[in-house]
């Protein structure tokens, strides 16, 4: 049987499927890892520091601070921290966790495991 270009392609496509579905869960697993960062960060501080986050922030974005819900006043808070937590770049993110990702899987929240279960590659039930 001659294997032709078509017969090889569909094989070369899925495995470009799957570098772009490891990519997607290597990026939500990064963003998973920096909202579990920052929330670290966030629970670790005093509600006076918080509110002071806000009010620069709200400074900043020209919003007034006293008319704010408290979603509104989380995504300040948020934001502000992000500006000044240092986190590592994506690249730089993924080259350390693909070398050691124990080091990074305890940090995370989960919320990439989606990604993976609607896969059908997720983590079969009692085995998580």
């Amino acid at each position: 049987m001659a294997v032709s270009a078509d017969t090889e392609y569909p094989t070369g496509a899925a495995r470009q499927g799957e570098a772009a579905e490891s990519d997607s869960v290597l990026r939500a697993k990064y963003a998973d890892f920096c909202s579990a960062q920052l929330t670290e960060v966030f629970l670790s501080l005093s509600d006076e520091r918080i509110y002071q986050l806000v009010e620069e922030e709200a400074r900043i974005q020209d919003v007034d601070g006293g008319e704010l819900g408290f979603r509104a006043m989380v995504k300040l808070a948020t934001k502000r921290l992000r500006d000044s937590v240092p986190l590592p770049d994506f690249e730089t993110w993924k080259r350390d966790y693909e070398a050691e990702p124990e080091r990074y899987e305890k940090y995370l929240l989960g919320l990439w495991e989606p990604l993976v279960e609607g896969s059908g590659r997720g983590v079969p039930d009692g085995e998580g």
